[in-house]
């Protein structure tokens, strides 16, 4: 038994390598469908922690990071680093490729290349590009809950206790915008960040995270030039991508009732039920703005809401 003094004399505040995204020791999961943008964007996040700059406006913890490529050989990630003109040097970049003629890279063989770069370069952050390409001695089933859940990120885990440190694992989404294989993957992580690319629009990327120790985000970004995701410039007084596509949908229907796991999925929307709740409740006065007029009812269950939508007047009519 702890009293509130006792507790507030131990209590320490999470170490993190990027602030309110990913804490000092973590497992994380990068999810995407195939060409959207996932090694971009985790080599943007390595550049980042390695330099200490921000990353998307999130502070960063310097650390080196070790890249393990299972996909993309030295010469492919290479061409990338030159065009997003990131800043890797000998002292905070290091790389692990996975020849293409030999058999996958096995987790337990990376054990003396873990030891190096965590004595050897103090390192504290490691990338793993992609998590379907690493091997287990006794081998998994990706959509095996008992194998991922109990065997497979349990051992990713040891070698963040082990050495310290952070990982992103970079994995796929599949045809239903869910992560590829078992929910254990989601389930047993620290954190998940999921990028989706807008139909219309070619470079504007949905960035979702969903974490137990933060916040969850929804941020819209773009692809510059040089290939570096930027916030987008809207406002934040504007309506944000998911608001925008409820309220479409809203539009049609005039009037209807909904829970927000319910129209998450029915609009395949790139946020969480709890997320979009939350987002729906701050929006309430700005859809009144434009005609939607949103009623809740609290059950012992769920949040029910019932939409309605009218056909807003201005003022100089």
């Amino acid at each position: 038994m702890k009293t509130i003094s006792e507790m507030r004399k131990s209590f320490t505040k999470k170490d993190f390598i990027v602030d309110n995204l990913m804490k000092s020791k973590g497992l994380y999961c990068l999810v995407a469908r195939p060409k959207v943008g996932k090694s971009l964007l985790a080599l943007q996040l390595a550049n980042s922690i390695a330099t200490g700059q921000p990353f998307l406006g999130f502070r960063t913890t310097p650390s080196p990071v070790l890249y393990i490529s299972t996909e993309m050989d030295y010469t492919q990630i290479m061409s990338r680093i030159d065009k997003m003109q990131l800043q890797f040097d000998d002292s905070n970049f290091a790389l692990i490729e996975q020849s293409p003629n030999e058999r996958k890279l096995n987790l337990m063989d990376l054990q003396l290349d873990f030891q190096t770069f965590a004595t050897d370069y103090n390192g504290r952050f490691v990338i793993i590009d992609m998590f379907s390409g690493i091997d287990m001695n006794n081998g998994y089933d990706l959509n095996n809950y008992q194998d991922m859940g109990q065997y497979v990120i349990p051992k990713f885990r040891e070698i963040c206790k082990k050495y310290n440190f952070t990982i992103l694992l970079i994995h796929h989404l599949n045809k239903n915008n869910t992560s590829l294989g078992s929910t254990a993957i989601d389930g047993s992580v620290d954190g998940k960040i999921t990028l989706k690319q807008d139909i219309n629009i070619k470079n504007k990327i949905i960035f979702t995270y969903e974490s137990r120790d933060y916040e969850g985000l929804d941020l819209v970004l773009k692809r510059n030039d040089n290939l570096i995701f930027e916030l987008s410039e809207v406002e934040s007084e504007d309506l944000n991508y998911n608001i925008l596509t409820f309220l479409n949908y809203a539009i049609k229907q005039k009037e209807f009732t909904f829970t927000a796991s319910d129209i998450t999925s029915k609009l395949n929307l790139p946020i969480t039920p709890s997320v979009f709740g939350k987002l729906l409740n701050n929006n309430i006065d700005n859809l009144e703005k434009e005609g939607l007029y949103i009623e809740q009812k609290r059950t012992s269950n769920e949040r029910t809401y019932t939409a309605i939508y009218k056909e807003p007047t201005y003022e100089n009519e």
